[in-house]
Formats: C-alpha cells, sequence, structure tokens
C-alpha cells in the first residue's frame, strides 16, 4: 500500500503479472513448436530422405516429351493396359490409379479413398508439330506431374512417380521403339 492514498497499490496487480506470464509462455512454446517443426522438415530434407527430396524435386520439375507413330486412341488403350495401375481409386491404402482417360489425355492420381490424394500426373496427346506443319501419322505426348503434396519439404510419393514415369516411356517405346524423347524443365 501506498502511505499518501488509501486503497491503492504499488506496482502491477498480481492477476496481471499472471496473466503477462502466462501470455509469454504460450509465445514461447509456440515459437519453440515452429522452431522443431523447422528443424525436422530440414533434416528431413538433407539428411534423411535427401535422395527423395532432390529426386521429387526433379520428377516435379521436368516433363518428358515423345514423339512417336501411333493413333492417340492406340497410345490411350496402351498406356492403360501396360502401365501398373488400380482400376479405382483404393480405399483404404495409397496406390496409382485412373482418374479420367480420352484419346487427348490419360490422368492418373495416387492415393486413396481414407488418405489425401498425394499427386496427379498426366499423359496429354495431340497431334505432332500441331498447328501449320503438322506431321501426318505422328503423335506428340507430354508426361508431367500435375499436382503433388509435400510432407516435412519433401514431395509425397517419389517412388511411385518414377516408376510410372518409367511404365509410360516403356509402354510408348513398346508402341513405336523409334520414338523420339525429350525432357524439358517446366516454366
Amino acid at each position: 500500500m501506498n502511505g499518501t492514498s488509501p486503497g491503492t497499490t504499488d506496482g502491477i496487480s498480481g492477476t496481471l503479472m499472471g496473466v503477462l506470464a502466462l501470455v509469454v509462455l504460450v509465445i514461447v512454446a509456440v515459437l519453440w513448436g515452429k522452431l522443431k517443426d523447422y528443424g525436422r522438415a530440414k533434416a528431413k530434407q538433407h539428411l534423411f530422405a535427401r535422395r527423395d527430396h532432390r529426386d521429387g524435386q526433379q520428377l516435379v520439375a521436368e516433363e518428358l516429351h515423345f514423339t512417336l507413330a501411333a493413333e492417340p486412341g492406340r497410345i490411350r488403350d496402351v498406356v492403360l493396359s501396360s502401365v501398373r495401375l488400380a482400376p479405382q481409386c483404393p480405399a483404404v491404402l495409397a496406390d496409382a490409379y485412373v482418374l479420367e482417360a480420352s484419346d487427348s489425355e490419360v490422368v492418373v492420381a495416387y492415393g486413396s479413398a481414407l488418405s489425401r490424394r498425394n499427386f496427379t500426373a498426366s499423359l496429354r496427346l495431340s497431334p505432332a508439330g500441331a498447328g501449320a506443319t503438322s506431321d501426318a501419322g505422328r503423335v506428340d505426348a507430354v508426361w508431367g506431374i500435375r499436382t503433388w503434396t509435400l510432407s516435412d519439404g519433401v514431395t509425397d510419393g517419389v517412388s511411385v512417380m518414377r516408376r510410372l514415369r518409367e511404365d509410360v516411356e516403356a509402354a510408348l517405346r513398346g508402341l513405336d521403339p523409334g520414338l523420339h524423347r525429350t525432357v524439358r524443365r517446366r516454366r
């Protein structure tokens, strides 16, 4: 109590001090959690899942461009029959499955009904040299990852992305062993 005016206290009340201490404690806890998450993500990217991190970045950044002699419908049929895909979205365990298929595009997804969709990829088909310089009987096919998810900064489903890419290329080579293949970085 202050000797000059009755009923007043010196300094900050105990209740206000308690509230301030609680606020500081919550802020420190949140910052500590963020720091741990950041450290775990960096450790996963650069120590524990280094190869998947590097390969994932490469797989999502590149598109495979093929030029081959085949009909778009035949390409679609061969890819759907040759590439290891589930017939529909799996209920529990994640797997690659056909999301949609037409003469101009085959879209594949990886995930399950219970978990999220980890990525989608597509094989787009168009007449070779579409435009003024069309190359009769030849088709341009472009394989690329369209959407993807990350866990701790590492691309999800890298091994499946790699397998699908290899399976699609093998299926196209089976149709036309003399196909032309180019790898391009996405813009």
